[in-house]
């Protein structure tokens, strides 16, 4: 089974107007063509966007993720693209 996980950052409107910074994880499952994003806390990322941080909101987050090589699959990841292994939510 073919698979890629890969993370990335990105920021959302706090309370009083503060900016937080989250992590988005994306699980590509090649196998069946499904790629599934997920929380930092493991729930299953909703879609719905705002414009926070022009260039670092989810949306630009998810684009990233979507497509995380600079040119073929396997190759080099992109700026601010990491491998993650075991998600956090996994860990006991």
């Amino acid at each position: 089974m073919s698979k890629t996980r890969v993370k990335t950052t990105y920021e959302e409107m706090g309370a009083y107007g503060s900016t937080d910074t989250k992590t988005l994880y994306c699980f590509h499952n090649h196998s069946n063509d499904i790629v599934t994003f997920y929380e930092q806390d493991g729930g299953v990322a909703d879609m719905c966007f705002e414009e926070w941080s022009k260039g670092k909101d989810k949306w630009d987050a998810m684009q990233l993720l979507w497509s995380p090589f600079v040119k073929d699959w396997y190759g080099e990841l992109k700026e601010g693209v990491e491998y993650w292994h075991k998600a956090p939510w996994e860990e006991k």
